[in-house]
């Protein structure tokens, strides 16, 4: 067993693969102490199996659906701790987290990847595809998590998010505020939804303060420095 801090949280894995500690490694903690075990089951893990044959046509390595059992605990006991999952690409920069989200495959990678070459240094990736967002003191705050997509871009830090970026294709680079009831929506569709009404309820009342106090912001780009100075403009003005 090994215990890991994500999200301010001590979490504890007794894992069936040792790859699955290889994996999550950069998040360990010398603390005795933890909130959560996590023993994923042989049904656990069948069933990420299953799920990505599914949705990938690939069922994955053993240790990855283990890896991916983990985070879905993860994803459900983080409710009550006033946080959820977002499916997205994050970086820090000026010490604030810029969120690109949008249906895998849009480009929200290499729209991130665009920043850190016009930025350079003064980005900072916090997690490429599967971080968690906590409600801390009135603000929002983004966490890296080892689940950090398949390039492995992403660092153990967090920052508030000062922006949430809705990407899409477009032949020409437009930016535009969204309304909230349309961010909730499509926040809801980059999330893991909770099976208990209880849960779904909390999730639904932290997106609402979310939306009412974060920019959210529509983008149509292209792959261009172009895309980057675009939405800059609409997000510090």
């Amino acid at each position: 067993m090994y215990i890991y801090r994500i999200a301010e949280m001590n979490i504890a894995v007794k894992a069936r693969y040792e790859e699955t500690y290889r994996y999550m490694a950069d998040f360990l903690t010398d603390s005795g102490e933890y909130e959560l075990l996590i023993e994923p089951t042989d049904e656990m893990i069948r069933y990420e199996a299953e799920l990505g044959e599914e949705i990938h046509g690939d069922p994955g390595s053993p240790y990855i659906c283990e890896a991916v059992a983990i985070l879905r605990v993860i994803c459900d006991y983080i409710i009550d701790k006033g946080g959820f999952f977002l499916h997205c690409s994050c970086l820090k920069y000026k010490e604030e987290a810029i969120v690109f989200t949008a249906p895998s495959g849009t480009g929200k990678s290499t729209h991130a990847a665009l920043w850190r070459r016009h930025f350079g240094d003064e980005v900072t990736m916090i997690n490429d595809d599967k971080p968690l967002v906590r409600e801390k003191d009135g603000r929002f705050i983004i966490y890296g998590t080892p689940w950090n997509g398949k390039h492995g871009i992403g660092e153990n830090t967090c920052a508030p998010v000062r922006a949430i970026v809705f990407l899409s294709q477009a032949p020409e680079n437009h930016a535009a505020p969204i309304n909230p009831v349309e961010a909730i929506t499509l926040l809801l569709q980059q999330t893991v939804l909770p099976s208990d009404k209880a849960h779904l309820s909390k999730l639904l009342d932290m997106l609402g303060r979310m939306v009412e106090t974060i920019p959210m912001i529509r983008l149509g780009c292209t792959i261009s420095d172009e895309a980057v100075t675009t939405v800059y403009r609409e997000i510090y003005g």
